[in-house]
């Protein structure tokens, strides 16, 4: 892989991810930036886990990621929770300042985009921190790791924050179908656990052929990332393209790698690596589980893994996640990594894009800025935005509004909707392929899809009575003005 430096980012960027090479560097800098807090209190593992990190995530803007280390029944043990759970905290890894607005956030990742100048270092197992402590006999995750239930009516205990590496079964050495992603985890005994991951997604594909053609599927779950890492293990990348290589090339972050010892890369310097081996054409009952729709999946058959080893960090930190009705920490995770391949596919086909909000529900609604071309030119846009990697299972609402029209403003997005939108604006597809954990589907895995044209009208619509929108003052000079406001009005206050 080329080691140059990515050219993408700014200077400020450059040195932020100058210093992050795992999540304790990013700790560190959210301490530093006033966006961490050390909980000293003792906590149960439910519920007061549960309650605090739905507490931090409740400041959507600026909440905190907090780093508990008073676990009662786990002496020793630390969990970080919300790292990611504000925007102000994504701005910071980004190397932005922490009050950046999320547009500006998603322009900063657009501009990253593509570079093909991965920063990837690769180091022998003896130098990495992740293996300083090894494992591989009498192994108990009950012990290991201080588990609960993320929400109150959980199946059990779950991993909801950790990054999956597979190979493809029948490539096992292509790199680039290494793949990292997200995935929910039941632990089911000492040494066994299921992942869930749909036929879609790539770990689904690999799974299934691994039974297909009696090949085995070994997996590494890695706990307690660098945060680039995190994201774009939700990120909806390509089959064939490597989420390490997108992590350190978007964010400029160097990340070492290392071999685990079932073949797989790691990351040398996340905190816990759990390396397991796909039980072949075996099942364990799973569920249910507070998802990101807001309610509880059900009960289903899932593909079973045995433990085979533990390697980890001295004083490990154990990195989860609150995921349930949102806003959660789930959604600022993924949200700007799931608008920015969809508008980045887009914009190939269709230059007249503006931008993309997938941000809610890990997309299952979205809107899209776009200048028509010509009428009826949005809901080509909407057609074609189904056809994207995350847009086949996910995409379930698309609204699209003009291209003066911010996307991520959702007052400006309502007026689209109040103003612009006719009966015939409006279409419903039904009997689609749907991801299957959407709580609306009457059969699990298939669903409808809504487009909403809320642009303005052009010839030959009729145009209707009052066509002529009024202009309303925008640009740098406005932007400068609103600054100029705020400083005035921080200068004039009272000290409380």
């Amino acid at each position: 892989m080329d080691s140059e430096k990515n050219t993408g980012l700014s200077a400020s960027a450059k040195a932020t991810a100058a210093g992050l090479g795992c999540l304790r560097d990013f700790l560190d800098l959210l301490a530093r930036r006033n966006q961490m807090v050390v909980w000293h209190d003792p906590v149960r593992p439910e519920p007061d886990i549960r309650n605090v990190s739905v507490a931090a995530g409740n400041d959507v803007a600026s909440g905190p990621a907090v780093l508990l280390d008073n676990v009662q029944g786990y002496p020793g043990h630390r969990i970080a929770t919300n790292v990611l759970g504000s925007f102000a905290n994504l701005a910071l890894l980004l190397g932005l300042p922490k009050s950046a607005s999320v547009r500006e956030m998603f322009f900063e990742m657009v501009s990253r985009w593509g570079s093909d100048k991965p920063l990837l270092e690769r180091i022998p197992r003896e130098q990495a921190p992740i293996c300083a402590n090894h494992i591989d006999r009498e192994i108990n995750l009950y012990e290991l790791l201080p588990l609960y239930r993320i929400n109150e009516m959980d199946g059990g205990f779950y991993i909801a924050k950790a990054c999956v590496v597979t190979r493809d079964p029948l490539e096992p050495d292509n790199f680039d179908k290494q793949n990292v992603g997200i995935y929910r985890i039941q632990v089911m005994g000492p040494d066994t656990l299921t992942i869930l991951s749909i036929p879609s997604h790539d770990a689904g594909r690999q799974m299934m052929a691994a039974e297909a053609h009696g090949k085995p599927l070994r997996a590494s779950i890695m706990i307690g990332n660098h945060p680039a890492m995190t994201l774009f293990g939700g990120t909806p990348v390509g089959y064939d393209e490597s989420e390490f290589a997108y992590a350190s090339q978007v964010f400029g972050s160097r990340l070492r790698l290392t071999q685990a010892l079932n073949g797989t890369e790691i990351l040398a310097d996340s905190e816990m690596v759990i390396e397991t081996e796909m039980v072949l054409n075996e099942r364990e009952t799973e569920g249910p589980f507070g998802e990101f729709p807001g309610s509880y999946s059900g009960v289903r058959k899932v593909p079973l893994f045995k433990v085979t080893s533990v390697s980890h960090r001295h004083d490990p930190i154990f990195e989860n996640i609150y995921i349930g009705r949102g806003w959660t920490e789930h959604d600022t995770l993924i949200g700007l990594p799931t608008s920015v391949p969809i508008y980045s596919a887009l914009k190939k086909d269709f230059p007249e894009v503006q931008a993309v909000n997938a941000m809610y529900q890990h997309g299952l609604t979205a809107i899209i800025s776009v200048r028509n071309r010509v009428a009826g030119f949005a809901k080509s846009v909407a057609m074609r935005a189904l056809g994207t990697p995350h847009g086949v299972m996910y995409l379930k609402n698309i609204i699209l509004v003009d291209e003066f029209v911010d996307p991520f403003n959702l007052e400006e997005v309502i007026w689209a909707l109040s103003t612009r939108t006719r009966a015939n604006d409006i279409m419903v597809l039904p009997n689609m392929a749907m991801v299957p954990i959407d709580p609306a589907a009457e059969v699990p895995g298939k669903g409808h899809r809504l487009i909403i044209d809320a642009t303005s009208f052009m010839a030959p619509d009729n145009l209707g009575a009052d066509p002529h929108l009024v202009s309303r003052p925008a640009g740098a000079e406005i932007d400068a003005l609103l600054q100029r406001l705020k400083s005035m009005q921080v200068q004039g206050g009272e000290d409380e």
